[in-house]
């Protein structure tokens, strides 16, 4: 596998515009936190799934709220996850997926750690937070492409009450879409 294949694996392939496939659901919504799938942008080596996040402290204790906060906007991949943490995965028909739990990051640990298809990678992540409010938007990279039939996108949030949710994605949709993502240069 060369270079680039092995990029790929872990992020949106440089110097290609993807092109968008439109979601636009809520994965969950609750009294305290918004979960929603925005959009996919598809590439031909697979997708970033786009997702925005409201949180609200409501009676939560602000030591409690700063701690879920830090977690939110940490970033580090050495921490060892929580169990109340936000986590992300993919559930296919043919019982086949892939969990940002325990993702080896690009380039880290041996290559017996890195895990085989399907793979999925928090990629980037945005936020803003207050006394009261978390907001945030994270892309996440699924490689490869998802089959060619509706499949599920999965979360648990713990922390705010969330055990598991699940929203449908159409996986001929992302295919589709995949071919018209454009090099930047010919």
């Amino acid at each position: 596998m060369g270079r680039m294949d092995v990029a790929t694996r872990h992020r949106p392939p440089p110097e290609t515009l993807g092109h968008p496939v439109p979601v636009q659901q809520f994965v969950t919504r609750t009294d305290r936190a918004v979960v929603a799938l925005r959009h996919v942008i598809a590439f031909r080596e697979g997708c970033a799934l786009v997702l925005h996040l409201a949180a609200r402290r409501g009676s939560m204790e602000e030591r409690e709220w700063k701690d879920l906060l830090a977690r939110q906007v940490d970033g580090d991949p050495a921490r060892t996850p929580d169990d109340g943490d936000l986590r992300f995965g993919v559930r296919f028909p043919d019982g086949t997926g892939a969990t940002t739990a325990g993702t080896v990051p690009h380039g880290r640990g041996p290559a017996a750690d890195r895990p085989e298809p399907p793979l999925l990678t928090e990629t980037d992540a945005t936020s803003s937070s207050s006394e009261r409010l978390y907001e945030g938007e994270r892309r996440l990279w699924l490689w490869p492409l998802p089959p060619p039939v509706p499949f599920e996108f999965v979360i648990d949030w713990r922390a705010l009450g969330i055990d598991t949710a699940t929203a449908t994605v159409d996986g001929s949709a992302i295919r589709r879409a995949a071919e018209q993502a454009m090099p930047y240069w010919t």
